[in-house]
């Protein structure tokens, strides 16, 4: 029921779907169903709500006819509502869904928009301080564009985080359900290239002996050799149990993250290329392998020509470190394009002509020379390389 006021009129704010207020109107029961007709701006009604006292009134239309009697899209025009601008720019994009623009080829195709978001997910890790910024908008755009690919709206996006209650509290009860203490010891050490070099460091430096079994046995185990070097980083009243997982050094850091794990043992270059989420508690330096960035030897490779228009293609298994590089040297991230891979970039200058460079870390150098292939610039040198475990 309607309050009205000694009049017998109401008001009413008018707001659209996105969250933008419109006008507000000083309505009598007539007049309810019958605003803007004088000037063919019809607002169709998709909500009418009351207050808390009853006495005024929320009516959400959906409509891009304008609403202010001066010809505005509405009597209040410089609000800046986050939700507001977020749901025009999300409008924005899908307008655009049926055309032969890069946004409508990618709202067409959701599973090339995923393939995007990855991209821009490792152009965000990489980013200096100075570029967060552009390389977060670039995500969210990818991610907006994604909404619309499969029929979803920040609305839908909102009601969620609505319906989760979001809230302090929430998110400390997660916090402490993350730290419960756990009594075993599970260490993720490496089971890939340089594996006798993690396995030597557990010895020498942490007490334990990793036992690895031939053939087809994956059973690897941990036997305790030094019990002083060992309770130095594993205090006895903490853990009981010590088990080893072996893995792709590069699945550590989400194991670490969502505490799959306690520990991993592997090389700086592998936790400084991902985000910061753990604590170094021991390393020493690996003398014999350096980190470069290697070309063809018949190819030229000249920097300062780069623009954003002729962007060279690089390899990368190093993401971070070679983008430091670039921005060390002067040579904007605009002007290059880094394709993040998993490993083995090498073979992407000796199989195909489209890329420029790869970076890889270098021991003997023999793969290099056996392809016919140079050191063009060394991102980092021998001495600066780390084994190390974090937690």
């Amino acid at each position: 029921m309607i309050y009205f006021d000694q009049y017998e009129i109401v008001p009413a704010i008018i707001q659209n779907i996105n969250g933008l207020v419109k006008g507000l109107c000083y309505m009598k029961k007539q007049s309810i169903e019958q605003t803007c007709q004088t000037s063919d701006h019809l607002q169709y009604v998709i909500k009418i709500s009351l207050d808390c006292d009853s006495d005024s009134i929320l009516i959400i239309v959906d409509s891009k006819n304008p609403f202010c009697h001066t010809g505005n899209y509405s009597c209040f025009n410089l609000q800046t509502s986050i939700k507001t601008n977020l749901s025009t720019l999300c409008e924005h994009i899908k307008s655009k869904m049926n055309t032969n623009s890069y946004t409508g080829y990618m709202q067409r195709n959701s599973q090339l928009v995923l393939t995007k978001i990855m991209e821009e997910y490792w152009e965000l890790v990489a980013a200096s301080e100075n570029n967060k910024i552009y390389e977060c908008s670039d995500l969210f755009v990818h991610i907006l564009i994604y909404l619309n690919s499969i029929g979803l709206s920040l609305e839908d996006i909102s009601n969620e985080l609505n319906k989760r209650r979001w809230t302090l509290k929430t998110l400390i009860q997660y916090d402490n359900l993350c730290e419960v203490k756990q009594n075993e010891i599970l260490i993720a050490i490496t089971n890939s290239k340089y594996f006798n070099k993690t396995d030597q460091f557990a010895e020498n430096e942490l007490g334990i002996k990793i036992i690895r079994y031939s053939n087809r046995n994956l059973l690897i185990e941990g036997e305790i050799i030094n019990q002083e070097k060992f309770s130095k980083y594993f205090p006895h009243d903490r853990y009981s149990k010590l088990s080893l997982l072996p893995c792709n050094p590069k699945d550590m850091i989400w194991l670490l993250a969502s505490k799959r794990i306690t520990h991993i043992i592997t090389y700086d270059t592998i936790i400084e290329n991902y985000p910061k989420i753990s604590t170094r508690i021991h390393q020493i330096i690996d003398p014999t392998i350096y980190l470069a960035l290697i070309s063809r030897q018949e190819d030229i490779i000249e920097p300062d020509k780069w623009t954003n228009k002729n962007k060279p293609l690089i390899a990368s298994e190093y993401i971070c470190q070679l983008t430091k590089y670039f921005q060390d040297n002067s040579i904007d991230s605009d002007r290059y394009h880094l394709d993040e891979l998993s490993g083995s970039s090498e073979a992407f200058l000796i199989n195909t002509k489209k890329y420029l460079l790869a970076d890889a870390i270098v021991h003997t150098g023999r793969t290099i020379q056996s392809n016919n292939l140079r050191i063009w610039n060394i991102i980092i040198p021998k001495g600066q390389i780390h084994i190390q475990i974090n937690l």
